[in-house]
């Protein structure tokens, strides 16, 4: 589908389909090629079998938004986007596909609203332009930014290690090692 040949990827997908017709990857990216080739209809029953499945699919709710959207359903895909809101707040693609919705629907004001969060929420492309070359040679740096990352330069201790460092030492229970006196 990458390569444009849409009909190349339906006949592959098709296959699979007769494998297992639930398959949700299958069915995701089966609609995607129906939605390219303008049968929206086909696209978002295949949508629906994968969010019957996955229901909180932010992906998936995007991409029937976005078919609701290009068949002029506005109400309709608004509640698509907001229910991917519901999953992910800061959804750069639901907020932006909002603006659209709302401007179709003539709502200034919350197209407006979700146009600034869109704009929140957007790397700034002219920091990327600047840091990339620096985050290619420094990748301990590129890691920190990443939302989910390893820290691979600190070893982790082991669960004996940490058993052992929770335990009360006899010196630290008594003054230089002394048994109480009893004497307060």
């Amino acid at each position: 589908m990458q390569e444009g040949d849409t009909s190349g990827a339906r006949t592959v997908l098709e296959k699979s389909l007769a494998i297992n017709p639930q398959l949700a990857r299958t069915n995701y990216f089966y609609a995607r090629a129906l939605k390219e080739d303008g049968d929206y209809d086909g696209a978002m029953a295949h949508l629906q079998t994968v969010l019957a499945q996955f229901p909180r699919d932010r992906v998936v709710r995007n991409e029937l938004g976005r078919v609701l959207f290009l068949q002029k359903r506005y109400a309709d895909a608004v509640k698509q986007f907001e229910q991917t809101l519901s999953i992910d707040p800061e959804d750069l693609q639901a907020h932006y596909n909002l603006m659209l919705c709302y401007n179709g629907l003539g709502d200034d004001a919350k197209a407006n609203e979700h146009k600034a969060r869109y704009l929140r929420f957007k790397a700034d492309e002219s920091a990327q332009a600047i840091t990339g070359p620096y985050r290619q040679t420094h990748p301990e740096d590129n890691n920190e930014r990443q939302a989910i990352h390893e820290h691979v330069s600190v070893a982790l201790a082991t669960s004996q290690q940490t058993k052992q460092k929770s335990k009360p030492s006899a010196a630290r229970t008594s003054p230089q090692g002394a048994a109480p006196s009893g004497k307060d």
